[in-house]
């Protein structure tokens, strides 16, 4: 059964990607791993460190498997992927960058907010704009808490993985919503930037999108698959 490695967003856990696991569990190994702390996953989020907790998911499987990251996690997959080539036969990168520098902004506005102030602004973008999920998002947003986006979107904002793009030569997947504007952009240069990559934007779909349109995620995701 080939298996697949979900990696989810900062701020997020491995509960996010529910709807994928109940959905393709009967016909792929699943594994929905948490990054360092999020959800039930100890210890302090870094990039580094969220690539080298998928690495040794991958590296216990007996096949290479296919990286699905979304957001920060699409980041985490490349290194993971870059780390271990020859585990990762194929890679779903959505939402993701290779290169963020705008996001120190970012970065900057949120040092200046409390926890709850950023739980409440970003649970309904992380619930895919579904009620039902937003509970789950406000309590994984609390979780990881503000540290762990000072540190993660500090990171990202000094990487810049346009000179090793080409070593990831598996079979690639770039999706970026169409709602999801401010990474539009850097999702085309992702997916110009990787020699076996397909580009597709998804119409309707905003940045979490596996929980707004689950069947759709889904869909697209197997059409990919061999």
């Amino acid at each position: 059964m080939p298996t697949i490695v979900f990696v989810h967003a900062l701020g997020s856990s491995s509960r996010a990607w529910e709807p994928q696991r109940a959905a393709l569990g009967d016909q792929y190994r699943v594994l929905t791993p948490d990054l360092p702390g999020h959800g039930e996953a100890e210890g302090r989020f870094t990039l580094d460190g969220g690539a080298d907790a998928i690495g040794e998911v991958i590296a216990a499987e007996s096949e290479p498997v296919t990286l699905v990251g979304i957001s920060v996690g699409a980041t985490v997959a490349m290194l993971a992927a870059l780390a271990e080539p020859d585990r990762v036969s194929r890679l779903v990168l959505s939402g993701g960058v290779a290169h963020a520098p705008g996001i120190a902004a970012q970065r900057n506005m949120m040092r200046l907010m409390p926890t709850g102030l950023i739980v409440g602004l970003m649970s309904g973008m992380y619930a895919g704009g579904k009620a039902e999920y937003k509970a789950q998002a406000a309590e994984d947003l609390r979780r990881a808490g503000k540290e762990a986006f000072m540190t993660g979107l500090s990171q990202l904002g000094e990487l810049d993985l346009r000179p090793r793009l080409s070593e990831l030569t598996q079979p690639a997947l770039v999706l970026c919503g169409a709602k999801d504007k401010e990474n539009l952009k850097p999702a085309e240069a992702l997916a110009a930037g990787l020699p076996n990559a397909e580009l597709k934007t998804i119409p309707e779909a905003g940045h979490i999108w596996n929980l707004r349109d689950p069947d759709g995620f889904n869909r697209t995701l197997t059409d990919f698959l061999p």
